[in-house]
């Protein structure tokens, strides 16, 4: 009977794991005659390729994979094409030259929101050819490198996370500096508690992301947090910040990923500047995406709205012992740690000083500020040099004039926040609270 393209194409992917190549190739084979822009089924005819020792006919088959996919408005999967090429011949750049020319910052076709169109595969799959030997091999070739069906291109396509931020030498600089990760199913990709030193863009598969999290008895267990699919990026924090990762990866299916050394980005930052800049511009979206898309008190608010909080966020650069919220005065907004750490401490009875936390890259503090104009409850000082962003007080005052309908549901945030924090707190005796959620200012 048969099958659906996703289905045959399924059958293909076990039977390249089990080693049976020429049963890989005949399936993949079959996907594409029903879906001809099921572009990784071709590109999965190469690896089959690959592993049969046709390295030659794999080549080119990459080659082919690459050029369709950066015209088709599909960096990341061209990228994929390309190491996998470079893999076979080392010699192989002008696949990164091209990329660069047209998804640089400086390249006039790159647009947000540009998406490829996705391939239909419900179409049904008839039965296979008998082929075998170097037949076999060669059919697969051309079947998988005939694109004479397609036009042009996108016309526009979308930006890479992080590198469309570079102009285009800088471009092929550090896309020359990526590494090809493949992962098998329920391989780590990274380890929670592990140093970070490199983060990652997913080009094919699906990840889970877990973190260890005490049960009502106080025992760790892993916690899903998040399922991550193509085009998402992970450890991220690890550009800016050498702390530790604070969740685990791991593969719930084959995957491929593209992987960034922090050491490479600093290698080129001291003579490529828009490195640096593309760094910035790049972490500082990417936490403030996290932060309003995660938190209790931009979560309410609708994407469009969060987009316009974001570019209201200004650079607050600190040095060691720079106070930057003292108990029982008016705040100025919102802070956010990008780099560095930031002390949290209340007074006593008798006026000293109490630490109550100590936060980090991520961490958020001053929200209460924004929601009740009511002096500050605790003193916030700069453990070290770092980098914070400020959400001004005004300008989310501003955006929460504009949706008034919002302010009902923050405000019982607030006080729902505020007398959790009030139960965790012995009047007698102060206690230090490792969870930053709970530490309002």
């Amino acid at each position: 009977m048969a099958g659906t393209a996703q289905q045959t194409f399924n059958q293909a992917e076990d039977a390249l794991r089990g080693g049976r190549y020429a049963e890989a190739l005949t399936g993949y084979m079959q996907a594409i005659a029903a879906v001809p822009t099921f572009w990784r089924a071709r590109f999965r005819v190469g690896d089959a390729l690959l592993s049969s020792k046709a390295k030659a006919r794999a080549l080119e088959v990459y080659k082919d994979c690459a050029w369709y996919a950066m015209k088709a408005g599909m960096p990341l999967e061209s990228l994929l094409a390309i190491k996998m090429a470079s893999f076979i011949d080392p010699a192989f750049h002008d696949g990164i030259e091209i990329l660069a020319d047209l998804y640089s910052a400086e390249s006039e076709r790159v647009a947000e929101g540009a998406e490829p169109k996705a391939p239909k595969l419900d179409t049904q799959v008839g039965p296979p050819e008998r082929m075998s030997g170097e037949a076999l091999l060669e059919h697969a070739e051309k079947v998988a490198t005939d694109f004479s069906m397609f036009g042009d291109g996108a016309d526009k396509v979308p930006p890479i996370p992080l590198f469309s931020f570079l102009d285009e030498e800088s471009f092929a600089v550090v896309l020359a500096s990526l590494q090809l990760r493949r992962f098998v199913k329920g391989q780590v990709v990274i380890q929670e508690g592990r140093p970070g030193d490199s983060f990652f863009i997913i080009v094919s598969g699906t990840v889970g992301v877990t973190r260890q999290l005490p049960n009502a008895q106080g025992a760790p267990r892993a916690v899903q947090l998040a399922r991550l699919h193509p085009g998402a990026v992970f450890g991220e924090m690890a550009l800016i910040s050498n702390a530790p990762r604070t969740a685990t990866v791991t593969a719930e299916e084959d995957c491929d990923v593209l992987e960034l050394k922090r050491a490479a980005l600093q290698e080129h930052a001291h003579r490529l500047n828009s490195v640096t800049r593309a760094l910035h511009a790049f972490t500082n979206e990417r936490l403030l995406t996290n932060l309003l898309a995660t938190s209790p008190i931009f979560k309410p608010f609708p994407k469009s709205v969060r987009g316009e909080i974001i570019k209201k966020f200004k650079d607050f650069p600190v040095d060691a012992g720079d106070e930057l919220i003292e108990e029982g005065e008016q705040g100025q907004g919102l802070f956010m740690v990008m780099k560095g750490e930031v002390e949290v401490s209340k007074k006593d009875a008798d006026g000293h000083h109490v630490r109550l936390a100590m936060l980090k890259e991520g961490d958020v503090f001053g929200e209460i500020a924004l929601l009740q104009d009511t002096p500050t409850t605790a003193t916030c000082k700069a453990a070290t040099a770092g980098q914070l962003l400020l959400l001004p007080k005004g300008d989310f005052k501003a955006t929460i004039t504009r949706h008034p309908e919002l302010k009902e549901g923050l405000s019982k945030l607030t006080a729902e926040r505020l007398q959790k924090t009030k139960s965790m707190m012995n009047p007698d005796e102060l206690m230090v609270v490792e969870d930053d959620d709970l530490v309002l200012l």
